[in-house]
Formats: structure tokens, C-alpha cells, sequence
């Protein structure tokens, strides 16, 4: 059944639109990674940004520049020769974020322009959604990982490895897309589902 017709042409439209935007986060993406692998290759120290617990300091932020005592959360540290798995995840984590980039936006790309052209309850379109939340939840692991091994090691680095604070850090918002994408195809199943169904009865 071709179910283009239910979809009028500004919905297509906003579909081709939506599929197009991804190859603008694409590229976006890229500039942002080329940014940070400059930053990487540089010789003269790599900023990494770290997490910290419990730490704070003296900031000039009271009347006339007068120093207050603030809680630090995030620190901004320069690494100047970091130990070879740190080396190794400065370089692999923008690298394995642009190709999850890369991949996420065309599946969401192709996915688009399946649903435009009427074939929303196809088992590939399904297929595609499974597919989708198989690269949130790798790259969601792996970020984490790299991510991790990135800033303990920066700070490993830079305090002569006698830092004790060891921080293990995740964003919880994969988790909540890999549940919506999980829904989603539950719902293009029901509705490949019913679709037979009804076929079988004309």
C-alpha cells in the first residue's frame, strides 16, 4: 500500500527539509572535529575540559572585583604530555563522534525520506529505527568510555598522577532517545502489522 497520498505537500516537504538539515549537522559536526584535532596536533598543550568534585576557589566576582569562594564543577586544564591511552582518547573521541554523527544522520536522513514517500510501516523503515537506537546506545557507551579515559588521565596528567579523584561521568539523554526509538518501532511494527492484516481482507 503507498500511503503517499495520505501526506499532503507541505509534510513532505518538512520531511525532504528534516532529511536535508542532516547533512548540515554533518557538516557542522566535521568543522567542530577538524576544531578539536588542531587542538589535539597543537604543541604547545591540549585543552581538556574535566569534571571535578568538591573542589573550590577564589573568583573576583564580589564588589569591586572582590574575591568569593565558589564551588568549581568544570575546570579547563591544558595537558602537555599525556600518557599514551590519554593520547589515544584525545584523538579516537572526536574522531568516533563525527562517524557516530555520520552514521546517526544518514539512518535519520533515509528514514525521512521513507516516511515522505509513503512507506512508514515497511520492515525496512523499522529496520532503520532499531538501527537508530543501536548507534545511540555504541555511541553512548563508547563516548562514555573515551570520554572518561580523556579526563581522569588529563588529570592524571597534570598533577604528576597523585590527583586521587578518579570521576566517571555520563549523559543520561541517550538512554531517554534509545527509549523513544525503542517506542517508535514498536509503533511501525503495530502499524506493519495492521497493515497486512488489512490487506489480507481486501
Amino acid at each position: 500500500m503507498d500511503d503517499t497520498r495520505r501526506l499532503d505537500r507541505a509534510d513532505r516537504f518538512s520531511l525532504y527539509l528534516s532529511a536535508a538539515l542532516a547533512a548540515v549537522v554533518i557538516a557542522a559536526t566535521g568543522w567542530a572535529t577538524l576544531d578539536r584535532l588542531s587542538e589535539v596536533a597543537a604543541a604547545d598543550g591540549i585543552p581538556v575540559l574535566v569534571p571535578l568534585s568538591g573542589e573550590t576557589a577564589e573568583l573576583p566576582l564580589g564588589p569591586d572585583g572582590a574575591l568569593v569562594s565558589v564551588d568549581v564543577d568544570t575546570a579547563t586544564v591544558v595537558v602537555n604530555d599525556p600518557a599514551p591511552a590519554t593520547a589515544f582518547a584525545l584523538w579516537a573521541e572526536p574522531i568516533f563522534g563525527f562517524v557516530a554523527v555520520v552514521v546517526g544522520m544518514v539512518i535519520a536522513a533515509t528514514f525521512f525520506m521513507r516516511i515522505a514517500r509513503g512507506r512508514a510501516f515497511d520492515r525496512g523503515t523499522i529496520r532503520l529505527v532499531i538501527a537508530g537506537a543501536i548507534t545511540v546506545a555504541t555511541a553512548w557507551l563508547v563516548g562514555s568510555i573515551l570520554t572518561n579515559m580523556t579526563t581522569n588521565g588529563a588529570l592524571s596528567a597534570i598533577s604528576d598522577y597523585t590527583y586521587d579523584s578518579v570521576i566517571f561521568t555520563t549523559d543520561l539523554m541517550p538512554g531517554v532517545w534509545i527509549l523513544v526509538l525503542g517506542a517508535v518501532a514498536g509503533a511501525l511494527q503495530l502499524g506493519e502489522k495492521l497493515r497486512r492484516d488489512t490487506e489480507g481482507l481486501v
